[in-house]
């Protein structure tokens, strides 16, 4: 999904008829004015805080690479710059190593290995693409929470309550962990 998606249904959750109306969204030629550019320039801050806590809090966006210590030492921004926590170590026979993290330094007992790690989002454009989160979170919920955002950056805290409310429980139900239930054998007591 695009942020231009998720902005429009933002501004149309919090009723920004006029915002609708610049060419950013219709794709006029026109240029956008100042006022708008500043409203879009909000909102698309207010998108990328959420999408920044969806990545930590709820659906983490897990990543492998291949990597190579030197003296036992590897530089975390070596890995990715935008991790966020390491989630395990394995050496190249596929067992789990030890280790430390030490500022911007991991420390292991190994020379190759395969690290585990979750990372934050992609920074949000206005032109560019949303995280998907692997096709779990819908443009709706991500409105939801820009308009959540927004309305407490707007000072606008029973809109917010109302926007935090919805966010919340679409956050929650796509969160939790969906599996087949096995039940119990049957028996005779």
């Amino acid at each position: 999904m695009t942020t231009k998606q998720v902005l429009y249904l933002t501004a149309t959750f919090l009723g920004k008829e006029d915002l609708l109306n610049c060419p950013y969204f219709t794709g006029d030629e026109g240029e956008i004015s100042a006022e708008d550019q500043k409203e879009l320039d909000i909102l698309n801050r207010c998108l990328n805080l959420i999408v920044s806590e969806i990545s930590t809090d709820y659906l983490p966006i897990y990543k492998q690479k291949n990597v190579s210590f030197v003296n036992k030492e590897l530089k975390l921004n070596s890995v990715d710059e935008n991790i966020y926590q390491i989630v395990k170590i394995q050496n190249e026979y596929g067992s789990s190593v030890r280790f430390k993290i030490y500022d911007d330094t991991v420390k292991a007992d190994v020379k190759n290995a395969i690290i585990t790690y979750t990372s934050f989002a992609e920074k949000c454009e206005l032109d560019g693409d949303v995280e998907n989160f692997s096709g779990k979170v819908a443009d709706r919920v991500l409105a939801y929470g820009t308009a959540m955002e927004y309305s407490f950056v707007s000072s606008l805290y029973d809109d917010a309550t109302i926007w935090e409310s919805r966010y919340k429980n679409a956050l929650l139900i796509i969160s939790q962990k969906k599996h087949n239930v096995v039940m119990p054998k049957r028996g005779w007591f």
